[in-house]
């Protein structure tokens, strides 16, 4: 009976061929077999061979958009702070412009007064 039980338990190694077995570091083996995570990481896909990834199923790879609603929250924070940057050059230009205006209104009134 506890032979089923072990039998009927598949890890995510169970559908990757041999060769890619092989190729993989033997950390992210060990994970997958333990269960510790249930995807190939990006970043271990790039690492192998073009032939050897392209063996890899869809459901064991693991995607960039996997989390789509962290992806959109991620795209809205970015974009807000592009916004925000963008706002504070502007303030820090208007603010720049206006002390540049005055020192320059100064300027002048001292000048035509010394020429007068």
């Amino acid at each position: 009976m506890a032979q089923l039980a072990q039998s009927d338990e598949s890890t995510p190694l169970d559908s990757l061929p041999p060769e890619v077995i092989e190729a993989l570091p033997e950390d992210i083996v060990e994970q997958l077999k333990s269960g510790a995570i249930d995807k190939i990481p990006t970043e271990t896909l790039e690492e192998l061979r073009p032939d050897l990834a392209d063996k890899v199923p869809d459901s064991l790879a693991e995607a960039a958009a996997s989390n789509p609603g962290l992806t959109a929250v991620l795209i809205i924070i970015g974009l807000l702070s592009l916004a925000g940057a963008a706002w504070g050059f502007v303030k820090g230009f208007a603010k720049s412009a206006i002390i540049l205006g005055l020192i320059a209104a100064v300027a002048w009134y001292f000048f035509v007064r010394d020429v007068s």
